[in-house]
Formats: structure tokens, C-alpha cells, sequence
């Protein structure tokens, strides 16, 4: 799952992949443990009713994150092992799983299959759910520069407890869902950290990991994020880096932009590049193309950028810039 190595439907890396777009490969087989053949996981599954059981996979991959769509037509009892090195963990829509690990699964449950630790749960008929897997080390190392604490022994299916915890794992099936369904969404080592920060959010959503600084400091911290934003804007720094250098949580970050923005840090920084291209586009002494005022503000993938911009500023580029 995390890289189809063996697929026939794959090619050899051309540039288009290599800047991210490559499209999400899909897969209709007979049989679910025919995935087995393709990916890395160890599979076992047995039908348990009657019917024809048909099993379709869409999956997309980059360097540390990968994701997957999986629907199954009957009920089926799911066994198996995640691949070394790897994180793995499920949303599954409303009511298609009935226990995982044993245990009767609830809504809202972010179902987790361990690093390399068998995992056993029951689906069921018309069962679909969003698979997402993190390479082990980048995302410890993630949540430990931007003060995630994670306990390496969370539960097997995560009960969100907070609005914001909801709100990540909506998010996060969201973005998951785009990078499955459009061909030409943006696959970016920006989208991948945007993924491990939504599953980071919600791993430590309970009490012991809500923000509880004070105001002054997260004043600071706004401050210093800002300005190292504003001096970074044609090539982007991560949310990993800005928040080494500024000093603050991600936790405190957040919360500091949306009690004064109403919108997250990378929201922010993007409305923030996207500004300062329409600034370039409406000026009369900018000589330049569409593309290099994108290109100055950190905007590489044209048709992602074309559609940030239309949706921020209800007009396209070349509209603003009245051709």
C-alpha cells in the first residue's frame, strides 16, 4: 500500500510524477487478497456471506505518505499485517466496520493498524474506507519538533473526543479524498506534512494535549511566524520549520492564527502568497507572465495554483490581469 512496486499498471517515474501529479492508480479484483500480489501488507481475508465478492482499491503514493480507497461489496473478516516501517490508519465510513481488534467499533473511530502489528476487524457488505500510511520516522520526527506527544501505545480504534479532533479527522478524509479522486490535485512534501498534521491532531486529541499557553506567548509566536512567512514567500518553508523557529507548538500556533485570523498558519501563509500575486498581477510596473508571479511567491503547480486563486479571489489570474 505504501508503493504498488510490482503494479503492471504503473510506469517508470516520468517528470510529471516527479513534481507530484502523478494520478492515483485503480484496481478491481476478484479478490481482496489478490492486494497481497501488488503491495507489501501481508493480507488474509475471508468472505463471510453469500454473493460475489468484488474488491476495488484506488491508491496514491509520495515519499512518506500514502493513501488509500477500499471497497468491498460483502462482508468480509479483515486479518492482517502493516508493512515495516510504515504507520498505518483507517476511517471508515459510518457503519462499515463492526469491530476491529475485537472491539465494537463507534462513529468517529480512527482505526489504527500498528507498525508491522497484526491487525483483525469485520466489515461490513458495501463497506468503503480511506487508508492512509505514514512512514514511521517522518512522522515522529514531525511530532516531536512541532510538540506532538505521542503515546506509542494508543488505542486500536481512537475515540475523537474534541470539536477540533473531529474537525481533523473530517479534514483529513477530505484531503485524502482529493488526492484520490483528482487526477491533477498537487502530491507535495506541502500536502504530505498537511496529512501527518491532521493525524497528529488526532491521535492527541484528549485533554493532556490542549493548548495551555498564555496570551503573551502566543503573541510572540504569531509574531515570529509572520515575519518569517513574509520573508519566505518565493520558496515556502514548512510548518516543521516555522515552528522550530519560532519556538511554539503546533498546537499554540494554531491557535494563535485563528483566534486572530480565524484561519490556521497554512491557511494563512497561502492566502498571504496569493495576495502578494495578485498584488504583482493588478501592478502596472509588473512586466512579468501569470506564471512568474506565481513562480515569486512560491506557486510551481500551475493548475493547482489556478484553482487556489479562483476560489480566494472569485476570478481567475488572467481575469485579474484583464487578459
Amino acid at each position: 500500500m505504501d508503493h504498488i512496486k510490482n503494479s503492471p499498471n504503473l510506469q517508470k517515474a516520468d517528470p510529471a510524477i516527479a513534481d507530484g501529479v502523478m494520478p492515483a492508480v485503480v484496481l478491481n479484483f476478484d479478490h481482496p487478497n489478490m492486494i497481497g500480489e501488488f503491495t507489501p501488507w501481508e493480507i488474509d481475508f475471508r468472505q463471510l456471506d453469500p454473493g460475489r465478492l468484488s474488491t476495488r482499491i484506488t491508491v496514491r503514493s509520495g515519499h512518506s505518505v500514502s493513501a488509500l480507497n477500499i471497497a468491498m461489496n460483502q462482508r468480509v473478516h479483515q486479518r492482517g499485517v502493516s508493512p515495516k516501517g510504515w504507520v498505518t490508519f483507517g476511517i471508515p465510513s459510518n457503519g462499515a466496520v463492526d469491530k476491529w481488534q475485537a472491539r465494537d467499533v463507534t462513529e468517529n473511530a480512527f482505526l489504527s493498524f500498528g507498525d508491522r502489528d497484526g491487525f483483525d476487524g469485520i466489515s461490513t457488505a458495501g463497506f468503503t474506507g480511506n487508508v492512509i500510511s505514514f512512514e514511521t520516522d517522518r512522522l515522529e520526527k514531525l511530532a516531536e519538533t512541532c510538540g506532538f506527544h505521542l503515546d506509542h501505545d494508543n488505542p486500536d480504534a481512537h475515540k475523537l473526543r474534541s470539536k477540533s479532533g473531529l474537525a481533523s479527522m473530517a479534514q483529513l478524509e477530505q484531503r485524502v479524498s482529493e488526492l484520490l479522486t483528482s487526477a491533477d490535485a498537487q502530491w507535495s512534501e506541502e500536502a504530505e506534512e498537511t496529512l501527518m498534521l491532521e493525524a497528529l491532531s488526532i491521535l492527541t486529541d484528549d485533554e493532556v494535549h490542549f493548548d495551555r499557553s498564555q496570551a503573551d506567548t502566543r503573541r510572540r509566536a504569531l509574531d515570529r511566524a509572520m515575519d518569517l512567512m513574509a520573508a519566505n514567500l518565493e520558496d515556502p518553508v514548512s510548518i516543521e520549520e516555522i515552528c522550530k523557529e519560532s519556538g511554539a507548538s503546533w498546537r499554540t500556533l494554531d491557535r494563535a492564527f485563528k483566534e486572530h485570523f480565524g484561519h490556521g498558519p497554512k491557511s494563512y501563509y497561502m492566502r498571504l502568497r496569493l495576495s502578494r500575486v495578485r498584488e504583482d498581477l493588478l501592478a502596472g510596473s509588473f512586466s512579468g507572465t501569470i506564471n512568474d508571479a506565481a513562480n515569486r511567491h512560491g506557486f510551481w503547480h500551475m493548475g493547482q495554483f489556478a484553482r487556489d486563486y479562483r476560489l480566494f479571489f472569485r476570478e481567475l489570474p488572467s481575469e485579474t490581469r484583464g487578459w
